[in-house]
């Protein structure tokens, strides 16, 4: 699914709400089996990444604000030419009481631009949130996927070891009577504890899978799992109408382009900022003076006004290098989003190639390969109750149908995996173009 990088502002309150619930950990109900939606809610309301991302962008948005402000202006209080031999107010007609004030106004269009630079910095932050809520649906998506195959292949030996477990009472039941030697009834042992074995590890890697998926899910990787596939039509309709290789355009609704973007957009306004430097930089600045009558004086007060401003005359060894050192990392911003935008429309390629071979593997094998493996085993089967067929025979048929049944779990879920790669890449929404 696609998620929005633009979010709602957050004030301080509100902020501190998000990092003590996340620090606290969102309270996860218990479910009858936890079905691929449900971990992937819970993995997104429980990443502190993102919320920490959200904060940062809220933090941003506030500089950018603050930045986008003229300085404030000075007050100047004091007294001029006072008479060091007195200290009297009334004795020279150039003793002032002074109050002034100053203000520095920004360098041309220096404000404004530092404001947009920091909200463009800011939604570059949001859109990199929501490339890692992707990143995060995407290793969820695969981890749970493998989780839930590994769950299936294990209930698969486990239906299967019931078949084996049969065969060892009939060759104990044939034995003895005579109708066997007990080195079959060993070969029909050996297998069932081999068949064992292989469950025993099978429920190790389920282990580790779930202790894996507690990554994200705490407590909640550990609960029965709900091993449905997802439905994902779209992407699957899409995919199959879609000729290799896929246009440029089908990732250029991904969050990472967007963030790479707005932040070359941000280094667009730090050459301007850098071009503004050029320019001089003006202050105003008023006072007053109250005098006292003197001997030589009726004591008029005194009012000032001044202008003065910067003259930046000697620009080889600053302004020129500044905005050599902006254009330089635009430059390199607009050639990051290049590579990136070829990262991601090459990862959908690969992606969308391994989901259409595993799609026409998966046909092959229920097509074919099932339907003849299964034959041939109980084919097998019933010489060996005739007596015209060898155990080892039927043990290695039966296995192979076996590994051929394992194999098409593992494609079915393996090509789910490809899909949840693909749907990152589209940013989890199909192009209009391919609906």
């Amino acid at each position: 699914m696609f998620l929005p990088f633009r979010a709602a502002r957050l004030g301080g309150p509100f902020a501190l709400m998000i990092v003590a619930a996340v620090l606290a950990g969102a309270a996860i109900p218990a479910y009858a089996s936890l079905d691929y939606r449900q971990a992937l809610a819970i993995a997104l309301e429980r990443d502190p990444e993102s919320a920490a991302g959200r904060l940062e962008a809220e933090a941003l948005r506030a500089d950018a604000i603050a930045e986008g402000q003229w300085a404030d202006p000075m007050l100047k209080l004091g007294v001029a030419n006072l008479p060091t031999d007195s200290f009297a107010f009334d004795e020279q007609p150039m003793t002032q009481k002074l109050v002034g004030i100053s203000q520095q106004l920004p360098r041309g269009d220096s404000a404004q631009l530092r404001g947009e630079r920091g909200r463009l910095r800011a939604e570059a932050t949001l859109a990199e949130v929501a490339e890692r809520q992707l990143q995060l649906t995407l290793a969820v998506s695969e981890a749970f996927l493998q989780l839930a195959a590994q769950i299936e292949g294990r209930d698969l030996l486990r239906e299967n070891r019931s078949w084996l477990a049969q065969l060892v009472d009939y060759d104990r039941t044939r034995l003895a009577t005579g109708e066997v030697p007990s080195q079959q009834l060993l070969q029909s042992q050996l297998a069932l504890a081999r068949l064992d074995d292989r469950i025993r590890a099978l429920e190790g890697e389920i282990d580790r899978s779930r202790g894996e998926l507690s990554r994200w899910l705490g407590e909640a990787a550990w609960q029965p799992l709900d091993t449905s596939l997802p439905g994902w039509a779209d992407t699957r309709s899409w995919l199959q109408a879609q000729p290799l290789p896929l246009p440029m355009e089908s990732v250029a609704g991904h969050p990472a382009l967007a963030a790479a973007g707005a932040l070359v957009e941000a280094q667009g306004r730090s050459v301007a900022l850098a071009e503004e430097a050029y320019k001089p930089q003006w202050r105003l600045e008023f006072s007053y003076g109250q005098r006292q009558p003197t001997p030589m004086s009726d004591g008029a007060d005194f009012a000032s006004a001044l202008v003065s401003v910067d003259l930046p005359l000697f620009r080889k060894n600053r302004q020129d290098q500044r905005l050599a050192a902006a254009r330089a990392r635009e430059s390199a911003g607009i050639l990051q989003r290049q590579n990136r935008l070829q990262q991601l429309h090459g990862g959908l390629n690969s992606a969308a190639a391994s989901a259409d071979s595993l799609r026409a593997r998966r046909q092959l094998y229920r097509q074919q390969l099932l339907p003849n493996a299964e034959a041939a085993a109980t084919a097998a089967l019933q010489g060996y109750a005739s007596n015209t067929a060898e155990l080892d025979g039927v043990i290695a048929l039966r296995m192979q149908a076996i590994e051929t049944q394992i194999a098409a779990l593992q494609l079915d879920y393996d090509y789910y995996r490809a899909l949840a790669r693909v749907r990152y890449y589209l940013a989890g929404t199909v192009p209009a173009s391919g609906k």
